[in-house]
């Protein structure tokens, strides 16, 4: 406390500052009119008097420095006024300036950009949702699994258990965390909507109310009764309704089926989790009228697909409802549990990002942050080496204003004063780079990911970018400050000149060499990416990646009956095979390399099968694998096997071949799949694929008919497939007009989601690599045209002697690569322990790949020997008769 009360003395006399100075000044007056006097009276002329009464007083400047220092804080004025002068400072050199605040404006600014993804996706709460801090989310969690495979969402009967029973929440709410797509049939047509399920007191929970109409309310989710009613999103009542308010009490057709608008959500409101965006809100309960075929779907405990969320009456709450979650988890399991599937509850605040899921989010951006400051790291260290430059050039300046009184603390303070101008110029235009980069970061994301992500650049980016400028000007200012305020007033005033010798540039050499090093480790990393993006390209998928257009469709989401699904596919392959540059075309449940997954076991007995082995299951429609260019020994499957009730015709991979039957040819060969009765006959063998990720071994794989209503439609062109999407769009109406179709892309679109993980980090790392060498090299250009500048006397006194042009050039040179070869040597070190944490998104490259630290290691040599060479020229081009007159 005592401390505080000093602090605020020292604050509020500020207020009094002025009067306090001009007290000062006029005591100052009257001392030395009073010594005048003094004098005077002894017979001193009065011009005398008033030297030797100055003389006797003192510096009058120090006693005034002396006098603020004491304030300790200073004031409005004198800040200013350390600003302007730096200010002038800074203009008195534009370039050298403006390329500081460049490189510091790169590093802040990519730095910044990914703080936007932090904020979005970890910070920031539910829009437009009141009492955040008192909002939960709750996760089961299976203690015998490790890593997020152990946390699953909630089934509803575990969902209704909980809310029904909890004491310590005012309400438990939950969601569908994936949504679904649903045609909204208006005016002929059909037209994708992504719809998400919501329990009916969620809206109340949050605290929204509808802008026209009413939300969802309990009576709306009821399991015996349940209603047919949405919520619009505002968004699409603006857009696509035009903010009529007469749509409320009207029904919407979706999938075919009436639904009635009871309300439009507020504005701001987005949804719970990041990236839905829904158009429309409807009952959980509704969902049976969109997944017909899913009516188990409210009382099978094994269906985990409910994110659960409830509000506390008060925030800091979260142990007490934490201690409860972890009762009714156990009363459940001891209700409808068996050995060895207990299931606890763990509770997390509610945020954008799932719980579970944002120590992944964390690590990965924190990444990012980590390499982006590294890319600072070496900006601070070009800004630092000006700034040190600049302060030799300056000891003069420094020098006189420490005889005038300036003590050492307000000569760093000016300095630091000059670093925070430079940082503030940086962040500013950072804050700039921040928001371009943050939407070319979010066109990485592949069109097939069905994302998006609001960036705002809101307060909090803001004060994480003015902080990190800050802390940024301190950094690469502080050791030139000091540096700058250790000045030795008395050598440098008799004008005895510094030496540039590497000995006395211990400071600048230092951080050219941990700018090398960081460059090493940015190069060697990028450099991989690089190389593995590139295998990836060219890794063999097992399918064509040119010349195939794509598209979704489901027809089933509109309650039609299997031979309605069928004839519909079968009409809309006649007409998608007779456009104009269609080669082919077929059906396929889902592709290789997706995010959809079906896996089984095959083996060569029906029942328990101790050989089984577990395979990636596609079901395909005849003339998939020819249309998709996938090699086929044997036979493909005719309409009638794809179409048969159980799969009697597969095909297999040369993996499950090599594995049933080794040295066999496995054509006509009995084949069981798990869930089947009777044994399946192997038609065909297909060559290897990728089937999940490009970067795994092979992997055995089975196909067969039994098509579910929804599938991808896969059509090859003779020539540019992107000019078959359009027409594939128009053609499914015509068919049938309450159908269209979602995912519509070219292969290459489709290949762009296994691609995303090496072209991301590849692109990032690319980008802090080249920035890395860029600043790394004028860095060392800096450091070795400045010793040059400061040893143009000695290279005189030396050429003089009979030094020749070569000789200076080694002697430069070889200063410049030593620093180099240091650089390089800790750089590599680094850079091999690094890189082993990339392992996992490398294609057919190592982690220590030597080719490519070879390269590495020449590039940055070569950079090195440039920008050594052009000071070195330099300084063996000094005529010796002008160097010695050199100062």
């Amino acid at each position: 406390m005592g401390m505080l009360r000093m602090v605020w003395a020292r604050v509020k006399g500020q207020a009094a500052q002025g009067c306090e100075g001009e007290a000062f000044d006029e005591e100052v007056r009257e001392h030395i009119a009073r010594l005048e006097e003094r004098y005077a009276a002894k017979g001193m002329s009065a011009e005398e008097a008033a030297r030797i009464a100055r003389l006797q007083f003192g510096n009058v400047t120090v006693l005034k420095e002396r006098q603020r220092a004491q304030r300790g804080i200073l004031s409005p004025t004198e800040w200013w006024r350390d600003v302007r002068f730096g200010m002038r400072m800074l203009a008195k050199r534009p370039i050298s300036s403006a390329a500081v605040v460049l490189a510091l404006a790169l590093g802040i600014g990519l730095n910044s950009a990914v703080f936007t993804f932090v904020n979005a996706l970890l910070l920031r709460p539910p829009q437009g949702v009141s009492g955040t801090n008192k909002l939960v989310e709750v996760w089961l969690h299976n203690p015998k699994a490790g890593g997020v495979e152990g946390y699953l969402p909630f089934n509803y009967p575990d969902y209704a258990y909980f809310r029904d029973h909890t004491k310590s929440l005012e309400g438990l709410m939950a969601f569908d965390g994936d949504g679904e797509d649903a045609i909204w049939n208006h005016a002929g047509t059909g037209e994708i909507l992504h719809v998400q399920f919501v329990s009916g007191n969620l809206f109340s929970l949050l605290g929204l109310n509808a802008v026209a109409g009413r939300t969802l309310s309990a009576d709306d989710d009821r399991i015996d009764d349940p209603r047919q009613v949405v919520v619009l999103s505002y968004p699409f009542w603006k857009q696509k309704l035009g903010g009529n308010t007469g749509v409320i009490g009207k029904t919407l057709m979706l999938d075919g089926k009436a639904f009635t608008v009871a309300g439009v959500a507020p504005a701001s409101f987005t949804g719970l989790m990041v990236g839905t965006d829904p158009d429309f809100w409807a009952p959980l309960t509704a969902m049976v009228r969109f997944r017909p075929d899913d009516q188990n779907r409210f009382t099978d405990r094994d269906s985990s697909w409910l994110i659960v969320a409830g509000k506390m009456p008060h925030a800091g709450g979260r142990k007490s409802v934490q201690a409860e979650m972890q009762v009714l988890a156990k009363q459940v399991y001891l209700e409808h549990g068996s050995k060895g599937d207990f299931r606890d509850a763990l509770v997390y605040p509610l945020t954008m990002v799932p719980g579970p899921l944002r120590v992944y989010v964390g690590a990965f951006t924190g990444g990012l942050l980590l390499v982006f400051a590294l890319v600072l790291l070496i900006a601070c260290t070009n800004a630092a080496s000006l700034l040190l430059a600049r302060a030799t050039g300056r000891a003069r300046e420094m020098a006189t204003r420490s005889a005038l009184g300036a003590g050492r603390g307000r000569l760093v303070r000016q300095m630091l004063v000059e670093s925070l101008l430079l940082a503030g110029f940086a962040g500013a235009t950072g804050a700039g780079i921040a928001w371009v980069t943050s939407r070319m970061l979010m066109a990485l994301k592949p069109a097939n990911i069905p994302v998006t992500l609001s960036i705002p650049m809101d307060w909090r980016v803001v004060l994480f970018t003015a902080a990190i400028s800050v802390a940024t000007g301190v950094v690469f200012g502080l050791a030139p400050a000091l540096r700058a305020s250790a000045v030795r007033g008395a050598l440098v005033l008799k004008d005895e000149s510094p030496s540039g010798s590497l000995k006395k540039s211990r400071l600048r050499s230092t951080l050219v060499v941990a700018q090398m090093a960081v460059c090493v480790v940015l190069l060697a990393g990028a450099a991989l990416c690089v190389r593995s993006l590139m295998n990836a390209n060219a890794i063999n998928a097992g399918f064509d990646t040119h010349h195939i257009a794509l598209a979704t469709l489901d027809p089933g989401a509109l309650g039609y009956s299997s031979a309605k699904i069928n004839d519909f596919y079968a009409r809309l392959l006649k007409r998608v095979e007779h456009l104009p540059g269609v080669n082919s075309a077929s059906y396929a449940q889902f592709l290789p390399l997706g995010t959809s997954h079906s896996v089984t076991f095959v083996g060569r007995q029906v029942g328990k099968d101790p050989n089984a082995v577990m395979a990636d299951e596609f079901r395909v429609e005849p003339g998939l694998f020819h249309t998709i260019g996938i090699p086929l020994r044997g036979r493909d499957l005719t309409q009638t096997e794809a179409d048969a009730d159980k799969p009697d015709a597969v095909i297999i991979n040369e993996t499950v071949a090599q594995k049933m039957w080794p040295g066999e040819d496995p054509i006509g060969k009995p084949l069981a799949l798990r869930g089947e009765r009777a044994m399946s006959q192997v038609v065909g063998v297909v060559k290897n694929g990728k089937y999940r990720t490009l970067g795994e071994a092979p992997a055995p794989a089975v196909f067969h008919g039994q098509l579910p209503p929804a599938r991808t439609l896969v059509v090859r062109s003779a020539g540019d497939s992107r000019t078959l999407l359009n027409e594939i769009r128009l053609e499914v109406p015509i068919v049938d007009p309450l159908m269209a179709a979602t995912d519509v892309q070219t292969i290459e679109q489709y290949m762009a989601l296994p691609l995303f993980p090496a072209r991301t980090v590849g692109w990032l790392l690319g980008v802090s690599g080249i920035l890395a060498v860029l600043m790394t090299a004028i860095g060392l250009f800096g450091v070795i045209a400045y010793m040059v500048s400061q040893r143009t006397h000695e290279i005189g006194v030396r050429m003089a002697l009979g030094a020749r042009q070569s000789d200076v050039m080694k002697m430069v040179m070889g200063q410049g690569l030593r620093l180099t070869a240091i650089g390089l040597g800790i750089g590599f070190v680094a850079a091999f322990g690094a890189s082993r944490l990339l392992s996992p998104l490398l294609y057919g490259i190592g982690a220590n790949d030597p080719a490519t630290m070879t390269a590495v290691a020449m590039g940055l040599g070569v950079i090195a020997l440039t920008a050594c060479y052009l000071p070195a020229r330099k300084a063996m081009s000094v005529d010796p008769s002008v160097a010695l007159r050199y100062e």
